[in-house]
């Protein structure tokens, strides 16, 4: 159904109970057409197409707020596919086992190699500096996220 917009979907979330269900439509441009921004006029088209879906199909039987929206610019990192779609780009990673002493690690992705992910990690407090290649399994990465970069 996006596809015919030209957007993928991301996420959704669902969110309370009743009539103050919260539905979240998280969508992107798919990664092959680039980087390109979703736009407002996108989310606003997108919100009309999911809108017109949800209201002919009626899944809840009662009110709720739809939200569509982009994944933004420090988006998070949830398929193990997108380590290779963001290399290069800066990420900080929560992890379950500390690395280099930190179990919050501000990294730029290098490549995605079996079950872990290569980072030149920055020293622990700064951004700037000699960064240290690390191996982060995938299995300890509890959450992933773009950083912004100006």
């Amino acid at each position: 159904m996006l596809a015919s917009l030209g957007l993928v979907l991301v996420g959704v979330e669902v969110r309370g109970r009743g009539p103050k269900t919260l539905i979240r439509v998280v969508i992107e441009r798919p990664p092959d057409h680039g980087e390109g921004a979703v736009s407002v006029e996108d989310c606003e088209r997108a919100h009309v197409l999911v809108g017109h879906a949800l209201d002919a199909e009626d899944p809840l039987p009662h009110t709720y707020v739809l939200e569509v929206s982009s994944p933004g610019l420090d988006r998070p990192i949830r398929q193990v596919q997108e380590y290779e779609r963001f290399r290069g780009r800066l990420a900080r990673f929560k992890l379950a086992n500390p690395v280099l002493g930190q179990a919050v690690l501000i990294g730029r992705i290098q490549k995605l190699d079996g079950a872990q992910v290569w980072v030149d990690a920055a020293p622990a407090g700064k951004r700037g500096g000699h960064a240290t290649p690390v191996a982060l399994p995938l299995a300890d990465i509890l959450e992933a996220r773009l950083e912004v970069e100006f």
